[in-house]
C-alpha cells in the first residue's frame, strides 16, 4: 500500500473523531440536549468532557426546536464564561432548499470547525436521513 493517510484527528480524545455522527436519543427531555450543548461548549473552549481531552475549535449547534433565550439559559447553567467559538442557530433553510449552502458558507468562514451538531424533530430527521442517503457530497472536516 503506497497511499499515505492523515492520522485520525479526534475532537474528543479516543471517542469522537472529526466527521459526521448521528446521535439519537429520547425525543423530549432536558438531559438529551443538555449534554450536546455541554459537548459543543467543551470543544469550543478546549476543555475536557467526560474526563477526555478535546481538540479546541469552532462548534456549531443547530438547535431547531429551541429558542435563543432557552439556549442562552442552558448555556449559563453550564458556564459563567461563554466563548466566541460557540455558535447557535434556531432556524435554517430546508434540506435541498439552502441548508447545504448555509453549512458550506459557515465552514468556509470557520476553517477550524470541529463540531457541527444538529438537534431536530422526528419529521426533520426522516428528511435528513433520506437526503444523506441520496447525496454523494462529502464535507471534509
Amino acid at each position: 500500500m503506497t497511499a499515505v493517510y492523515k492520522p485520525i484527528e479526534f475532537v474528543i480524545d479516543g471517542l469522537i473523531a472529526q466527521g459526521l455522527y448521528i446521535l439519537a436519543g429520547a425525543p423530549k427531555g432536558r438531559t438529551n440536549r443538555g449534554w450536546l450543548l455541554d459537548m459543543c461548549l467543551s470543544i469550543a473552549k478546549g476543555e475536557k468532557i467526560l474526563g477526555l481531552k478535546t481538540s479546541q475549535g469552532t462548534a456549531l449547534y443547530l438547535c431547531l426546536e429551541d429558542s435563543y433565550a432557552r439556549i442562552q439559559n442552558r448555556l449559563y447553567e453550564l458556564t459563567d464564561e461563554p466563548t466566541e467559538m460557540l455558535y447557535f442557530s434556531v432556524m435554517s433553510d430546508p434540506i435541498g432548499g439552502g441548508l447545504e449552502e448555509q453549512i458550506e458558507g459557515f465552514m468556509s468562514e470557520h476553517r477550524d470547525l470541529k463540531s457541527f451538531l444538529l438537534t431536530l424533530c422526528k419529521w426533520f430527521a426522516a428528511i435528513l436521513i433520506q437526503a444523506m442517503v441520496q447525496t454523494t457530497k462529502t464535507y471534509p472536516f
